[in-house]
């Protein structure tokens, strides 16, 4: 067996409901679709090519360039083709996506976090298969992201070492990777569908085999979060978020998920005792979940919904990271690279003293 098929059996051992997320309520069209996809990938084949980037999410995309890591990685032929094939049929949307990128690596330079993005070429990382390289640093859409967000929680002292960390929707576990890197005393915990658990499993147990990993069976003898052990991290499925949810944590974030939630699930988190409480939370959604010239998800949250007279705020701004970056997709019967519906929001809070 591979130690993917290893880690993947060790994680569905681990949780007795790993199948159960279909019969979950009110789930969003978006992740109902998702789920049902993953079911189907999990009854085929989970490799190193595709529990990271897959038919239902990936790291999003980076332009194709000719460079000895890509060859390395995908072989001359492939790389040359795919290469050529961009240049020539896709040149305007490349060059749309890379002056974004450069966009966002100037906006990470501002706030300060050339340093983690230098220290983490994202082509080093597992499961990658995309990224951009320049003289300094390897990096893809999403993994941009990640050194923003990065930056933000450790230059802006939102999470201390060994403080209590519980993110909301952590897809492959990327962002807990980079924070763990600084911060190993911190007790991490990662609510999500299980199998995008198993993905962050994957992915973090291969940069930190010696971590404390708690599987979704063991999270009841850790429903009070204060008794995690130092540095471990914990994967909670979203259907045992009951048993965690009237803890008080350091920092509570989500990002770009809850505006996708409708609005019964949302509320189920967002006013839990947990984000009430935490310390610090960190959101970055949409302003408007699904305007009505393009209602992008089955929802109707907006920024409103976000207002809470249990905290104070801390920060409120127009989320940076690919602000500029053009999409080519369909709209009104047309095909054309558009900006998104719905700028996001980055918010910071904390409680009342």
């Amino acid at each position: 067996m591979s130690e993917i098929d290893v880690l993947t059996s060790e994680f569905i051992a681990g949780a007795d409901e790993f199948y159960g997320d279909t019969e979950l309520d009110d789930i969003d069209k978006k992740h109902v679709g998702i789920v049902r996809k993953a079911y189907e990938q999990f009854s085929q084949n989970i490799n190193n090519n595709n529990y990271r980037n897959w038919d239902g999410q990936s790291d999003q995309s980076a332009p194709k360039q000719l460079s000895l890591d890509m060859m390395r990685y995908f072989g001359v032929f492939h790389t040359f083709v795919h290469y050529v094939h961009k240049k020539i049929f896709r040149r305007s949307r490349e060059n749309n996506m890379l002056s974004s990128m450069l966009d966002d690596i100037n906006i990470i330079e501002e706030v300060g976090g050339l340093n983690y993005l230098y220290e983490n070429p994202v082509h080093k990382t597992p499961g990658t298969d995309r990224f951009y390289q320049t003289k300094m640093a390897s990096f893809n859409s999403r993994w941009l992201k990640y050194i923003y967000l990065t930056t933000r929680i450790i230059n802006d002292g939102l999470l201390s070492d060994g403080g209590i960390w519980v993110d909301i929707g952590p897809y492959y576990g990327g962002l807990q990777g980079l924070i763990r890197k600084y911060q190993p005393k911190s007790k991490m915990v990662l609510v999500d569908f299980h199998h995008q658990l198993c993905r962050s499993y994957i992915y973090l147990n291969k940069l930190y085999p010696q971590a404390t990993h708690i599987l979704p069976n063991m999270i009841k003898d850790y429903s009070d979060l204060d008794t995690l052990p130092e540095g471990s991290i914990a994967y909670v499925p979203t259907s045992s978020y009951s048993l965690i949810k009237d803890n008080q944590v350091d920092l509570a974030t989500n990002f770009f998920s809850f505006g996708e939630m409708r609005r019964k699930i949302f509320k189920d988190y967002y006013r839990s005792v947990l984000f009430d409480q935490s310390k610090i939370s960190y959101i970055v959604n949409r302003f408007v979940s699904s305007p009505f010239f393009e209602p992008t998800y089955d929802t109707d949250l907006n920024i409103y919904d976000y207002k809470s007279d249990k905290r104070v705020m801390k920060y409120l701004d127009v989320f940076p990271i690919h602000h500029y970056n053009m999409l080519y997709r369909e709209l009104f019967g047309r095909k054309h690279s558009r900006n998104t519906s719905s700028s996001y929001f980055e918010m910071i809070t904390s409680k009342h003293n």
